[in-house]
């Protein structure tokens, strides 16, 4: 048996052609699968098989056409729907599906010729139900519009799959692939609370062996009739190098190579680096591979906030232009005030004190009255918290500009008589005196006024206008 396998290797083996040679392509898949992120029972991973059809665009892209068969149970026991053990006794549910996808694959990067990496994006329809175990039936849920239904469905399907293909010969290869399915909902007409608690991924892995057919013309004409009657002593036979990459087109299995790119044997571009940039047109070869995807067209790392710190390793990638940076890439601010060091005109603002969009302190509080409309109690003149947060920012900044003076005025509302309303906006106007003191403002700098019920700003005949009415009003001097 393994002399016979052994001669089945070597013969598909000297198989081996020009990359390309045919069109099409037949495989058989068998691999495990299972379907997840609901909150049912976990289906655990379980056999799949499946056929495909293809067609080889050229050596980097190649189109195929699945049909897979899913037979899946759950398993009541199991913590993950990556378990490999399933107890058939402990299931509930069974769900059976056919799969038609059609994806698209792409070669990312090759090991020698005959081992290549893909990646691959399609879409397709998944026909699907879910039968009760016991019952061997299929299970009824609730419809958008209260109706019962059969919980299955024929919906639409986004899928991402990446592998490695081993090219056996000309005609043979074997492909290693995993990936997975979302299910749309495109097609099912289910309540949402079923909807929220479906699963909607279905995850595979499977190994395929394939086989190519449809040989490809690759002269692209028929040789003409005088060339026939030609003798070999006359014909003048000239290597053809169509891309100028000092392959000759007959043993260059990659015709476009971009000029000035460096090759290996076989006409296609190495990449050293793997960044997706061919060497010779690669400005900066020796590229981390984690920058992969994270390049631009010369094949240097992007800093996209030039910052000094390449995206790929940047934890902060997208800091105003101009802005001083630690080693992970994001911003320093050494004062605090929120503006970053580099656009920071005044990079040592006292901390808490308000600043403007270039870091400087922000004196345009001080060009009108600071107004407080204090929730004071009926007769109160304690200053509510509130408020006492202004009046802790205020001081902050008057520390800071100390050629500033206030006058201090409280005022009320028009319930009471006018000596005890003038008695308590004294109250109340030396109260807050007496907080900002505690805040570091010299009494010095301070003069309180009780104007009582003068100077109204609004009407005396509603609660919200009497409101405004009671009030603290600072005013700033030089």
């Amino acid at each position: 048996m393994h002399r016979i396998a052994t001669i089945l290797f070597l013969f598909l083996l000297a198989g081996s052609v020009q990359a390309n040679e045919y069109k099409y392509f037949f495989g058989l898949n068998g691999g495990k699968a299972t379907i997840a992120s609901g909150d049912s029972a976990k289906y655990t991973l379980q056999n799949v098989v499946g056929l495909k059809v293809g067609y080889i665009f050229n050596d980097d892209w190649r189109v195929n056409l699945d049909l897979s068969f899913y037979d899946l149970t759950n398993d009541t026991t199991a913590t993950s729907s990556f378990a490999l053990k399933r107890d058939g006794f402990a299931a509930t549910r069974q769900w059976q599906a056919k799969r038609v996808g059609l994806i698209m694959n792409r070669r990312l990067f090759s090991i020698g010729h005959r081992f290549h990496m893909t990646l691959g994006v399609g879409a397709g329809w998944t026909m699907w139900k879910i039968i009760d175990a016991a019952a061997d039936s299929t299970i009824d849920v609730q419809g958008i519009r209260d109706q019962t239904l059969d919980f299955a469905a024929s919906e639409v399907f986004v899928a991402a799959v990446s592998g490695f293909r081993w090219d056996l010969g000309s005609r043979w290869s074997v492909t290693l692939q995993a990936g997975g399915d979302y299910l749309t909902g495109a097609g099912a007409e289910f309540a949402p609370e079923v909807v929220a608690g479906r699963d909607r991924w279905l995850y595979s892995s499977n190994l395929s062996l394939s086989f190519a057919f449809g040989r490809v013309n690759k002269s692209g004409r028929w040789p003409s009739s005088s060339s026939w009657l030609e003798t070999r002593a006359d014909r003048k036979l000239v290597a053809s190098d169509t891309d100028h990459d000092g392959v000759p087109d007959e043993a260059d299995r990659c015709l476009n190579t971009p000029l000035g790119a460096i090759v290996d044997r076989y006409g296609c571009p190495i990449d050293s680096d793997h960044d997706g940039i061919s060497d010779g047109l690669d400005d900066c070869p020796g590229t981390e591979s984690r920058a992969r995807g994270m390049v631009d067209i010369n094949g240097c790392p992007v800093d996209s906030d030039f910052d000094g710190i390449a995206d790929y390793i940047d934890a902060c990638p997208h800091n105003p232009v101009g802005a001083a940076v630690d080693e992970n890439g994001c911003v320093v601010d050494s004062d605090g005030d929120g503006v970053p060091d580099g656009l920071d005109d005044c990079p040592l603002t006292l901390v808490g004190v308000i600043v403007d969009r270039n870091g400087c302190i922000d004196l345009s509080m001080l060009a009108k009255p600071m107004v407080l409309n204090i929730d004071y109690p009926s007769g109160s003149f304690e200053i509510d918290p509130r408020s006492k947060e202004r009046l802790i920012q205020l001081s902050r900044l008057l520390n800071f500009v100390s050629d500033i003076r206030l006058d201090i005025s409280g005022y009320t509302d028009n319930i009471g008589t006018t000596l005890a309303n003038r008695t308590l906006s004294g109250k109340r106007a030396r109260r807050v005196r007496d907080f900002l003191v505690t805040q570091g403002i010299s009494t010095d700098r301070i003069k309180v006024f009780g104007r009582g019920e003068s100077n109204f700003v609004a009407s005396n005949q509603n609660a919200e206008g009497r409101a405004k009415n009671r009030r603290i009003e600072i005013i700033f001097l030089k």
